[in-house]
This record gives C-alpha cells, sequence and structure tokens, in this order.
C-alpha cells in the first residue's frame, strides 16, 4: 500500500540579521533549494518562511530569490503556511501580541502570493499549548503541524487527530526528521524506510494482517540544505526526489491534503506544551520551552521579567490617542516598530552556554531592540502627560536590563577556558 509524504520546510532569519551572513545563506541554501524544486514537476513541499524573512531579502536586494519562490507557489510545487512574522515563542508571549504577530504575516503572505489562503500553520521552534492551539483555529486555520513529542495519545498514522474545536492536528516525526538535519541517514535508507515503516514485517507471524495506507510528516529547518549542511538539496533530497520518482508505493503530497486520504480519528485531544527542543524530561520537569523559558537559566528569568513590565508599559501606550500630538503618535509608532521586532526567539535562545549556544552580542541585539521600544513607549507617555502609572515599569525594565547585563559577563567568565598551569613551573 501507498506511503503519503508530507514534507515541511521552515526558513527564517532574525531582524538583526548581518547582510553579509543573509547573502551567504541566500547563495548557499535558499538560491540552490528553489532551483532544485523547479527541476521537478510533481513535488509538493510545505513551506514556512517567515514575514521578516521575505522583507529582508527585498531590503538586501534578494528580490530574485523571491521571484523562485513565487514560481514554485505558481505551479503548485510549494504551499505556503501561516506563521508569526518576526518568530516569538508564541506561548510565551500576550495573546493580543500573537494576534498582531499572525496578522502581519498573512497581510505579507496575501500581498506576495495572490491568492494565499489559510490553511496550514507553522507556530515558530513548533512551539505551542493548548491556548495557542485553540486560537489558530479561531483565526481561521485548518491545521496545525507540532513535534511529536506534542501528541498525548498514541501515534497515529493512518488517521488525524483534531482538537476539540475542530483544529487538524499534524506531528512531524522527530526521528526521522532529525536523522535527515543532522545527516544520519542516507537518500536511499530514507526512502526504503518511508516505503516500509508502520509496516507488518514479511515474516510476522500473524497470517490475517492486512497492509495499510499511511502518513508520514518530515518538518526541519529549510537551512538544512546547504547552508548547515553543504551541497545537502543534491546529495540528500534530489537523490531521494528521483528515487521517489520510481517508485509506485511512496506519494508526496502537502499536509493540507492528508485529510483527502485519512479519515479523522473519533478522539478529540490537545496538544502538549512543548517545542521541537523539548524532551520527555523536560515535559516531566515542567519546562516546557527550555531554550526560551528555562528556570535555572538567569538571562531566561531576567529576560521575561523585563518583558513583563515592558508588555505592562506597551499596553499603557497602547490605548494612548495618538491624534492629539505628532510627538506622541511618532514615540508610540516607533515603540511599536522596536517592540515587535524585538520579541523575536533568538536572543533567548543564543542564552544557552551548557548547549554550546551563547553569544552574548546576539542575546544583546534582541535586548536592545527591547530597550529602545521602552524608551519610546515612555516618550510617548510622558508626552501625553500620562507616566505616573509607568514609570516603576520603566524603572524595572532599567533595573533588568542592568542585572542582564551583568549576568552576560558573569557566564562569560564561567565559560573562559583558563590555561593549565604547568606543573614543571
Amino acid at each position: 500500500m501507498t506511503t503519503f509524504w508530507a514534507p515541511l520546510l521552515h526558513i527564517y532569519q532574525p531582524p538583526t540579521q548581518d547582510l553579509k551572513v543573509l547573502k551567504s545563506i541566500d547563495q548557499e541554501c535558499y538560491k540552490p533549494l528553489f532551483s532544485l524544486l523547479e527541476e521537478y514537476d510533481d513535488v509538493k513541499f510545505c513551506l514556512n518562511i517567515s514575514g521578516i524573512l521575505i522583507e529582508l531579502l527585498y531590503e538586501y536586494g534578494l528580490s530574485d530569490t523571491m521571484d523562485l519562490l513565487k514560481n514554485l507557489v505558481a505551479e503548485s510545487k510549494i504551499e505556503i503556511v501561516g506563521t508569526a512574522k518576526f518568530h516569538p515563542i508564541l506561548p510565551l508571549i500576550p495573546r493580543k501580541e500573537v494576534q498582531y504577530q499572525i496578522q502581519m504575516n498573512e497581510e505579507i503572505n496575501r500581498r506576495e502570493f495572490g491568492r494565499w489562503q489559510r490553511k496550514g500553520f507553522f507556530p515558530p521552534e513548533m512551539a505551542i499549548s493548548g491556548s495557542v492551539a485553540k486560537y489558530i483555529r479561531q483565526l481561521g486555520y485548518k491545521w496545525v503541524i507540532m513535534s511529536g513529542i506534542a501528541c498525548p495519545e498514541e501515534w497515529l498514522y493512518d488517521k488525524i487527530y483534531r482538537s476539540p474545536n475542530g483544529l487538524q492536528l499534524f506531528f512531524r516525526d522527530d526521528i526521522l526528521s532529525n536523522k535527515i538535519s543532522f545527516k544520519d541517514i542516507s537518500a536511499r535508507e530514507f526512502v526504503k524506510t518511508l516505503k516500509q515503516i508502520f509496516q507488518p514485517q514479511s515474516d510476522s507471524t500473524k497470517k490475517d494482517y492486512t497492509e495499510i495506507d499511511r502518513y508520514i510528516i518530515t518538518a526541519m529547518d529549510g537551512e538544512t540544505f546547504g547552508h548547515h549542511i553543504k551541497n545537502y538539496e543534491r546529495t540528500f533530497l534530489k537523490k531521494v526526489l528521483d528515487l521517489i520518482n520510481e517508485e509506485k508505493l511512496i506519494k508526496t503530497v502537502f499536509i493540507s491534503e492528508l485529510d483527502q486520504y485519512f479519515p479523522f480519528s473519533s478522539k478529540k485531544i490537545i496538544p502538549r506544551e512543548s517545542s521541537w527542543s523539548t524532551t520527555y524530561e523536560d515535559i516531566q520537569a515542567g519546562i516546557f520551552y527550555p531554550l526560551w523559558k528555562h528556570p535555572e537559566n538567569n538571562i531566561h528569568k531576567y529576560y521575561w521579567k523585563l518583558m513583563k513590565s515592558l508588555n505592562n508599559l506597551i499596553n499603557l501606550a497602547d490605548n494612548l490617542d495618538l491624534t492629539t500630538d505628532w510627538v506622541i503618535e511618532n514615540y508610540y509608532n516607533t515603540a511599536r516598530y522596536f517592540y515587535n521586532r524585538g520579541i523575536y526567539s533568538c536572543p533567548t535562545w543564543w542564552a544557552n552556554p551548557q548547549n554550546g549556544t551563547w553569544s552574548p552580542n546576539l542575546i544583546y541585539k534582541g535586548i536592545e531592540l527591547l530597550m529602545r521600544a521602552a524608551l519610546n513607549a515612555q516618550m510617548a507617555l510622558v508626552y501625553a502627560e500620562n507616566s505616573d502609572h509607568s514609570d516603576g515599569y520603566y524603572d524595572s525594565i532599567s533595573l533588568y536590563h542592568s542585572l542582564l547585563l551583568m549576568e552576560l559577563s558573569n557566564i562569560s567568565k564561567k565559560n573562559v577556558k583558563k590555561p593549565k598551569k604547568n606543573k614543571n613551573k
């Protein structure tokens, strides 16, 4: 019987990305990857491209990459899914900001991809919660993709789970996806796995078994192909697509098409709070988003305390009457500009030295955006003569900013490798 393979790729760059780095990734990955997909007539990939990356490609003179992508979408080789524009961790930000981030991204998708519609949704870092899943459905999306670890029930490969409000819940195969991402499987081994996975073995003791159709979803960073692993779009992905073209028992489909081939499970479920970097041990410990909010990480602790005060400050600024004075409007718009960008996920991700991801400068790039947002929100409130309630929030932000700076230095000192003393001296 047939295996339906539904691949998804996620591409994103932070709003603070350097031009040189972006151009390098574009040359190594985006252009070669999209050009490869153009070579095939029946390829189907879901793609999450964050709105900020689209804007950066245009801003830095890389619109030819967008032309390639638009052609693939027009030829129904790529289906664009929804997401949050600046890649925030959705369960960790206020609901109104979740809505705003998603709506900003939708505006870009409609502008760039014509008749784009809400079908699938990719939560940044696959960070999900029951409330976020519920809200995605309320916004009109048909399905959401999550890490396999978010599945709280028996793993299904021939039926589709739904949430209580009807959102189709799709879970990536973490094992296969990670094997691809870390170059731990060859193209031939991958295709062989697609053919055999979830099927009874030939030596099965069961005489009455029947083979069934089943589906497999893989999802990973698109930058895996060419940037993280040089020429991987050719050495792996092209080989996979060529092998699949020779197979009658493997069909590549969009995730949106799976409900045409598979029934819904009668059981309604709520996904576990998790991300694609969360382990079962993390979930058992109640640490659902460990790379972005870990209780034992002081950078994370001070960052989210700063964010709590900043959210309150922005809320006050959101309620200002901007029609009375252009100075107030200018400060407010500037605050919003920096805040929208500043809640991206990268600063806290780079604050994990135990995992080898440690960069004080990349952490501070994000903090700097937040501080600019705080300054301009406070100025808007000051000029509106409405800063009585905001002063405490602003002072709190300043305090946690100082603590963050000190912690950056303290952690760096611990990570400096001191030369060993020569015992002969």
